[in-house]
């Protein structure tokens, strides 16, 4: 039995009629406008696309066009005009937010440029153009932020101190222990000795520079700058220390020190006069103002790193090493308050850190993960701080 279908059975010369037909109106001024960008003619590129959206006022392709048009004659709140009314009529669309992202950074507008750009991807996660473009405005941030806080910290001390300068005789002792810690001379056995020696030899060296330095009264219990001094923040600091198993990095500020202290008096005695030529211009330069700022900045970034890698020092080492870790990271976040050093070492292990964690290849969990840990870190020293 014969079946007949409802579709309407076009004849073979109606196809090939509607393939020769000339495009439309919208399609070829679309194409004069693709051919005039290519060529540079980007004021042409915009008249032939808005001729176009006049005649298909519906076509997100050609807003989008247009806009990346505009975005090469500068003139980017145009641009985002069009990129706007682009999402509006395909919101899934990845090249709008594309555009709309290229419109933020013309204008400047950054952070709402990263949200288009991150948009963007959400719908084409593999889209390279807008993943490097993420990182570059990544970059950019990570510069201007640098500078505020450079700014905003200032330059550096004119005329740097080197902590418990006043009680630098026994910084050969600590310096010496030190060394013997690290380059285990005496044996494995003795290695913890030389530690916990070296971080005595330290605070020696820290109440001697206080007992110099202020008098012997009870005024000066009640003095608050007493308790606010780096010698007094570094004593309970070190003798605790002492008390506990090795930690790595806490012996570096006081050997950066001790060693400035012994080339100070090594050079007040007139014996860097015997050493080589070259060692000594590097012991000069070690006392000079740059010197000492190398020096006291080294010293930061040691005492940073320990409080960055406490969390692991805790499981590593068990519960009995977490009040000196939360002592450690207390004088960090106080330090953080009042040292220009400490706060330039904070900001510049950051901003590294977020280059990373923002990168596009690093995956979103993990970056998300950091941001979490990054705010809790900051919650915690504000608390310590206080």
């Amino acid at each position: 039995r014969a079946t007949f279908s409802s579709r309407t059975v076009r004849p073979k010369c109606v196809y090939m009629a509607e393939a020769s037909a000339p495009p439309s109106a919208a399609e070829e001024a679309k194409q004069s406008g693709t051919a005039a960008f290519k060529a540079g003619r980007f004021d042409d590129a915009v008249a032939h696309f808005t001729t176009a959206i006049e005649a298909d006022p519906q076509s997100h392709v050609l807003f989008s066009n247009r806009s990346a048009a505009y975005a090469k004659l500068e003139q980017y709140k145009a641009s985002l005009l069009d990129a706007n009314q682009c999402i509006k009529l395909a919101p899934t669309w990845a090249k709008g937010h594309s555009r709309r992202g290229a419109a933020y950074v013309g204008l400047r507008n950054w952070r709402q440029a990263i949200v288009a750009y991150e948009e963007g991807l959400t719908h084409e996660p593999d889209s390279a153009v807008m993943k490097e473009a993420l990182v570059s405005i990544q970059l950019k941030l990570s510069g201007a932020a640098a500078e505020q806080m450079q700014q905003q910290r200032g330059p550096p001390p004119g005329v740097p101190t080197v902590p418990a300068a006043a009680g630098g005789d026994l910084s050969p002792l600590t310096l010496l222990l030190t060394l013997v810690y690290f380059v285990p001379l005496l044996g494995a056995a003795r290695r913890d000795l030389c530690y916990r020696g070296a971080l005595w030899a330290a605070a020696a060296t820290c109440l001697l520079s206080l007992s110099r330095s202020w008098p012997l009264s009870m005024a000066t219990l009640k003095d608050a700058r007493l308790w606010k001094c780096d010698d007094m923040q570094r004593l309970p600091l070190l003798l605790l220390l002492s008390l506990f198993p090795p930690l790595p990095f806490i012996l570096v500020p006081p050997a950066a020190y001790a060693l400035h202290h012994s080339l100070s008096r090594a050079h007040a005695r007139s014996l860097l006069a015997k050493l080589p030529a070259a060692v000594r211009e590097r012991a000069i330069w070690v006392l000079g103002e740059e010197g000492t700022h190398t020096t006291l900045a080294f010293a930061a970034i040691s005492d940073l790193m320990v409080g960055l890698t406490a969390p692991f020092l805790a499981v590593s080492h068990g519960l009995r090493i977490v009040p000196p870790l939360l002592l450690h990271l207390k004088y960090v976040a106080k330090s953080h308050a009042t040292s220009w050093y400490m706060q330039t070492a904070v900001d510049t292990v950051r901003l590294k850190l977020d280059s990373l964690f923002h990168h596009r290849r690093c995956p979103a969990p993990v970056s998300a993960a950091y941001v979490r840990c990054a705010g809790l870190a900051a919650s915690a020293a504000r608390l310590l701080a206080a």
